[in-house]
């Protein structure tokens, strides 16, 4: 957990100083309207970012227009693995029971 942090906070600092750096690299942008002198840096920001709002949206818009067979498909499959579930708690319950019993013989022999 702490390596981790550690790795993530060396990232960010290399990030920040790359982009501190790269700061006077600038360059022309168009969409819609011209963009002027826009840092190289800022620009990548904000293709990230739009890239990210663009796949949650495909991801939304895919698992909303999802066939109904795909919702049912996995209604039948949790049904299934509910039911498999269960029938290892009854074996297993079963198994215990078997147990006690064979103790129970085996504490009480039968009389004869």
């Amino acid at each position: 957990m702490v390596v981790t942090l550690i790795l993530i906070l060396l990232i960010v600092i290399f990030m920040a100083f790359f982009i501190g750096m790269n700061l006077s690299n600038l360059c022309t942008f168009w969409f819609f309207k011209t963009y002027t002198e826009l840092p190289v840096a800022v620009l990548a920001l904000i293709a990230f970012g739009a890239g990210i709002i663009f796949a949650l949206l495909f991801i939304l818009v895919a698992k909303m227009r999802a066939p109904a067979s795909d919702a049912e498909a996995r209604a039948a499959k949790k049904l299934e693995k509910k039911a498999r579930a269960e029938e290892k708690l009854r074996l297993a319950r079963e198994k215990e029971e078997a147990k006690k019993a064979a103790k129970e013989a085996k504490k009480n022999p039968p009389i004869q």
